[in-house]
């Protein structure tokens, strides 16, 4: 038994340190990436300044599309991969230093905003949001903005033109929730409950299906949770139900 445990030991810092070459070679081989399209971007921004052709513009403007889903994808790829390590990161759990949800719901949709209106989408919070109300929710303000982000931006994927994406917040007694909704055609129910899975993709949308994996575990980690909704009237709902910091006694 003694040396069954020793091999069992050797195979497990084998299998350790194999995981840790994986990722180093993930981040090398996504760190390459994004400085190729990074100088990608910069030659976009310079076409932008020439005199072209109305269809050349056209052109150009389905190239800058592409390359923002590229980066979605690079920022998705080094978030799930990072998950599991973000995960154990410290967060607050201080009412004093807490981040706000409100503030940062509207920190991304200013940040979002150009990409959704040059797509004709529109993305708004809903309008019976209590602006004066205590927003604050445990976590970390810099993962908050990107969990509200990457449900924003699946939602844009899946919105039509001319349709609308709505944030809401929702006081509860011991947390907020809060809701992604969109007018799109929804998820059926045999995908939908493998969708925040890794490598989970929703449609044939060619993407890797990491960023609603890395919701889940940023949720989780901060004792919340998260679920999908197909909505009455069509379309789909991610909520996101995050816990209130308890004040100082």
């Amino acid at each position: 038994m003694i040396q069954k445990a020793r091999e069992n030991q050797l195979n497990y810092q084998y299998i350790t340190k194999e995981n840790q070459k994986k990722d180093i070679l993930i981040h090398c081989i996504i760190h390459d990436i994004a400085g190729q399209l990074s100088g990608i971007n910069c030659c976009l921004m310079l076409l932008e300044t020439e005199n072209l052709t109305p269809k050349a513009r056209e052109y150009l403007e389905i190239g800058k599309k592409q390359a923002l889903q590229e980066e979605i994808l690079i920022r998705d790829i080094l978030n799930a991969f990072s998950a599991e390590i973000t995960a154990l990161e410290s967060f607050t759990v201080d009412a004093d230093t807490a981040p706000n949800l409100l503030t940062s719901a509207q920190e991304v949709i200013q940040l979002l905003s150009p990409t959704f209106v040059l797509n004709k989408v529109n993305l708004q919070l809903a309008d019976n949001i209590d602006q004066t109300s205590d927003w604050r929710v445990i976590g970390d303000k810099s993962r908050l903005n990107r969990m509200i982000a990457n449900l924003a931006e699946n939602a844009f994927r899946h919105s039509p033109m001319d349709s609308t994406v709505t944030i809401g917040l929702q006081q509860e007694e011991d947390s907020i929730l809060m809701t992604v909704d969109d007018q799109g055609s929804g998820i059926p129910a045999e995908i939908a409950k493998h969708i925040f899975e890794k490598f989970s993709q929703v449609g044939k949308s060619g993407r890797v299906g990491l960023g609603l994996y890395f919701c889940r575990m940023t949720a989780e980690r901060w004792g919340g949770q998260i679920g999908y909704l197909l909505l009455p009237q069509g379309g789909s709902r991610f909520w996101v139900r995050l816990l209130k910091p308890k004040p100082k006694t």
